[in-house]
């Protein structure tokens, strides 16, 4: 199903916005990121309309410790997106998640969230992302396509199955 709004103007550009990791202090601007999504991006990001327990998501997403890592975008102060990877059972694979409000989408902020958590998540010493992504969320599957990272997809029902392999250290690009 396509998008049925209309595209976020072509005026932004991400390079007014500033990029850092989140901690436990970010928690309530993420929950209020969430929050602030239109049924149709939030249903991208967490397969439902309306999430419960937003909190909790928000908690994950800014816990900084070995197995957990965000990042925020901001502009003008405000937090514009937010990215960030869970460790699995096996501590070289993480789960990524990522949301950017709908008027800054396709400026390059879930872009540079995505490189930057990349390059963290290797130093972390994280060899593979998994992301499940709806099929109808063409703009995500496009950050990662567009990525340059090696991946694999397998589409399972109404879902995108997909492992990104982020470069080694020492890796040519």
């Amino acid at each position: 199903m396509p998008d049925p709004r209309p595209s976020p103007s072509p005026a932004r550009c991400a390079s007014s916005v500033t990029i850092r990791e989140l901690g436990p202090h970010d928690a309530s601007e993420v929950q209020a990121l969430y929050e602030s999504l239109d049924d149709h991006d939030s249903y991208l990001r967490f397969f439902t309309t309306r999430p419960g327990r937003l909190s909790s998501v928000a908690e994950q997403a800014t816990r900084h410790d070995p197995a957990h890592c965000g990042l925020g975008a901001f502009e003008s102060g405000v937090l514009i997106g937010a990215a960030n990877y869970v460790i699995l059972d096996d501590p070289s694979t993480a789960e990524l998640a990522m949301a950017v409000e709908h008027g800054h989408q396709q400026h390059g902020v879930g872009s540079e969230l995505l490189a930057r958590l990349t390059c963290l998540a290797e130093r972390n010493g994280v060899r593979t992302f998994i992301a499940e992504v709806l099929a109808v969320n063409q703009t995500m599957l496009r950050v990662i396509a567009e990525s340059g990272l090696p991946t694999t997809r397998r589409r399972e029902g109404s879902a995108v199955h997909i492992e990104i392999r982020p470069p080694e250290s020492g890796a040519s690009t």
